[in-house]
């Protein structure tokens, strides 16, 4: 049985317009902070937000090594702690595009914030189990507790690899734990079976002493996406093809060796310190649309947590890549 978390009736989109509402408030009470520089001549300007995730490194190493700048393009990094904030941000209209997923741009359209996905970005979630639990296989998980966000990637994650051995969201009992540092040291400490958890911090788990089951690359399960907004794509489409330009070419500085720049994932993405050289960095490939095959998967699953019946057109943006 799913287990709901108390208060949780409120839909994901109108709690992120709520909060939205609440982020411009106190925007507006700082003065304006966040407001638009001007740009200088020939030189167009984005604000582009990251979360603290390995698969940001291009964009970081673009700004490190000037390619941005050597575009034309002035690009201002901002960092968000979780995707909410990141969310917040956006809607708020503090930032151009960002690092984000294909679940919270069906609800960021549902709620009537248009928003497009450019392309797909790298990216990787694990299902892990806790320490002597036993679990091994996603089989092995029927009748356990498993924990992650409600109306989520990581939900999405879940159900879809539980449909690929036959299962179903029935056959577990979900624990909707929303911050990750907390669903860890839970899992850690046996007080839920398993848990789904960004990379590295699945296999950083690991290393503590959980059991890896699966992760969303194993299971075909594509979950990050780079967005924009609308507005940004109509007024700086030249902007957009710049950035992807430019994430050409810091993946082709980062992809033979990607341990030149640890401290810029220790510094800027933090990245556990204790999994330099245990973890893989991803190869960072040309950036790619998402299939529609994929993205119907995706609105097969926002059926009944959204109210509008969503296209890929709807979605995907298909002017910045070939």
């Amino acid at each position: 049985m799913e287990k709901k978390v108390r208060g949780m009736g409120i839909s994901k989109g109108k709690v992120i317009f709520i909060m939205s509402i609440i982020f411009l408030l106190a925007v507006s009470l700082l003065g304006g902070c966040g407001e638009k520089a001007p740009e200088e001549p020939g030189v167009e300007r984005m604000r582009f937000g990251l979360t603290p995730d390995v698969t940001c490194l291009p964009m970081v190493v673009a700004e490190q090594e000037g390619i941005f700048e050597k575009l034309g393009l002035n690009v201002e990094l901002f960092y968000f702690t979780s995707a909410m904030e990141r969310d917040q941000a956006i809607q708020a209209g503090q930032i151009d595009g960002a690092v984000s997923d294909i679940v919270a741009v069906g609800f960021f359209l549902d709620s009537g914030f248009d928003i497009q996905i450019t392309s797909l970005n790298e990216g990787n979630f694990a299902l892990v189990a806790a320490p002597d639990s036993g679990i091994q296989s996603v089989q092995s998980l029927q009748g356990k507790s498993i924990g992650l966000s409600n109306n989520t990637i990581m939900e999405f994650m879940v159900d879809e690899i539980l449909a690929n051995y036959g299962l179903t969201p029935e056959d577990i009992r979900k624990e909707y734990i929303a911050a990750i540092p907390q669903r860890r040291e839970m899992l850690l400490q046996g007080q839920i079976d398993a848990a789904s958890l960004p990379e590295p911090l699945g296999s950083l788990s690991v290393e503590q002493g959980a059991l890896m089951i699966t992760d969303s690359d194993k299971e075909g399960i594509l979950p990050s996406v780079i967005i924009f907004t609308d507005g940004y794509i109509a007024e700086k489409p030249e902007a957009i093809k710049k950035f992807y330009q430019a994430y050409r070419e810091a993946a082709e500085l980062i992809n033979p060796d990607p341990s030149v720049y640890n401290d810029l994932l220790l510094e800027k993405l933090r990245f556990p310190e204790e999994m330099l050289g245990k973890y893989e960095i991803p190869h960072f490939h040309e950036p790619v649309l998402p299939h529609e095959e994929g993205v119907q998967s995706y609105l097969n699953w926002l059926k009944g947590r959204i109210d509008k019946d969503l296209t890929y057109e709807d979605m995907v943006n298909k002017d910045f890549l070939e």
